[in-house]
């Protein structure tokens, strides 16, 4: 039955779905749920123009200390300020569903990350163009290098910046709603980015070595998104079906590497990634075998509360509630629209270096930083700070330093990245300068004298004694 729905959370099923049984343990009878309404379509969101707040212009201004002084968090929120993720296997149709369900919701539409976003700059260069210069480990794929090369290592490197961008875009989801007030639905999460790696390791495309690396990273980034989704809606398509999706595209590499069996895996991983959300979220899954109406779906998306928070039986909606304190709101508000402690927090101090899919060594990296500098940019500065396309830092670089962040970024692997890497870069070139000067003699001379005569190490004389 196309359409068909199941809600699963608190609820119990309305009308169950052959195709979706399956994935829910358990049952229930069908019934009316006789629910508050919170979401509204946008010509019934009654908001008063005189009385409610301009949105935060965040994108311009950041969100610091210094402006929670005086522009406060809950001021803005109202029945839709929710946010909605849309999920399905690949070839399910969801992104029209999506885009549809914010058109009539009036909410910001997030689409699904795709590697040119970061890929390309806010220049228009296009940093494929310049791979010749890149050092290798620097070149990263795209999703149709993907399809054409599966088995190579920069897949791993492939999935781990599509990762930390997904994590970006929840954060810029959370931090648009409550910036602004306006409700957001996001095309699939981080919280699901799993299903992708399970597949590329079943099919041998990444590493055992990545694969448990990979864990230990979402382990650590899944607190630090700081808030799970209001609802989850979830388009159950059968594999067979999202094959011959796939196939009408006509990409022939694509077909190559994303056969039944890779679709499959994402299938059954999915089952876990709902089970996940079910403590946190609310879930509506439907049968999209046939594509339904999404009039219906709105109407299912209206008869769900999505604020009645039960603090004494579950955990859903409890990210959202912040215990309701203007405080907590503010500090939450702050920490998804920065970004960056939020980044230091779940990927700093990671065990990369031990992965080698991952490895980048200090020379590559150097590299790395010279084009873009010498071949791209055409200046010392970095993107924050070029001064002659109008960057309002262009000219006060000059006088703090060479890298001069702006207040607010989209995706810290487009701009933010290369700030901190020329940063590092400055601050070896300082270290080394001296040490090349004075304690580069010395350790030189202290080698010497090992190697001419190990028993002036104190453990070698130990280790002797012993023996």
């Amino acid at each position: 039955m196309a359409g068909a729905l199941c809600i699963w959370g608190r609820a119990s099923p309305r009308l169950l779905a052959s195709t979706v049984s399956s994935m829910l343990s358990g049952g229930g009878s069908a019934q009316t749920l006789n629910q508050k309404r919170t979401v509204v379509e946008k010509s019934k969101l009654k908001i008063d123009p005189d009385t409610y707040p301009e949105p935060w212009p965040y994108r311009e201004k950041g969100y610091r200390w210094q402006q929670a002084l005086f522009d406060r968090t809950k001021k803005r929120l109202h029945e839709n300020s929710k946010l909605i993720v849309v999920e399905g296997n690949m070839g399910s149709k969801k992104t029209d569903v999506a885009r549809a369900v914010a058109d009539r919701l009036g909410f910001y539409f997030i689409p699904e990350f795709q590697m040119d976003e970061v890929l390309i700059d806010r220049f228009g260069n296009d940093y494929r163009n310049y791979y010749h210069l890149f050092p290798q480990s620097f070149r990263l794929f795209d999703t149709n290098m993907f399809y054409k090369d599966p088995h190579n290592d920069h897949t791993a490197r492939m999935r781990d910046r599509i990762l930390r961008c997904r994590f970006d875009q929840f954060l810029n989801a959370a931090a648009h709603i409550l910036n602004t007030g306006q409700g957001v639905v996001l095309e699939r999460s981080p919280h699901t980015d799993f299903i992708f790696a399970n597949a590329c390791r079943a099919k041998n495309y990444i590493g055992q070595e990545y694969f448990m690396y990979y864990y230990i990273e979402r382990k650590n980034m899944i607190p630090n998104c700081r808030f799970w989704p209001h609802l989850v809606i979830y388009l159950d398509v059968p594999v067979d079906k999202c094959l011959e999706n796939i196939r009408q595209e006509g990409n022939a590499d694509k077909i190559a590497v994303v056969d039944r069996k890779y679709l499959q895996v994402i299938e059954d991983s999915y089952k876990d990634a709902l089970k996940e959300f079910k403590k946190h979220s609310e879930i509506l899954i439907y049968d999209w075998t046939q594509p339904g109406n999404v009039d219906n779906i709105i109407e299912d998306i209206e008869d769900l509360d999505l604020d009645f928070y039960e603090h004494h039986k579950s955990d859903v909606f409890a990210t959202w509630e912040i215990s309701n304190s203007e405080v907590e709101y503010t500090i939450a508000r702050n920490f998804v629209t920065d970004k960056r402690e939020a980044h230091a927090f779940a990927f700093l101090d990671l065990p990369q270096h031990e992965c080698g899919e991952l490895y980048q060594s200090p020379r590559e990296l150097g590299r790395y930083i010279q084009c873009i500098h010498n071949e791209i940019l055409k200046t010392r500065f970095v993107y924050s700070a070029v001064k002659n396309t109008g960057d309002k830092f262009g000219w006060f670089s000059k006088v703090i330093s060479f890298t001069k962040g702006e207040p607010w970024f989209e995706y810290y692997y487009k701009d933010a990245y290369l700030e901190d890497l020329v940063g590092i870069q400055e601050s070896r070139i300082c270290r080394f300068e001296y040490y090349y000067k004075d304690a580069y003699l010395e350790d030189l001379v202290g080698i010497q004298e090992v190697i001419a005569d190990p028993t002036h190490q104190s453990f070698y004389n130990t280790i002797h004694h012993d023996h």
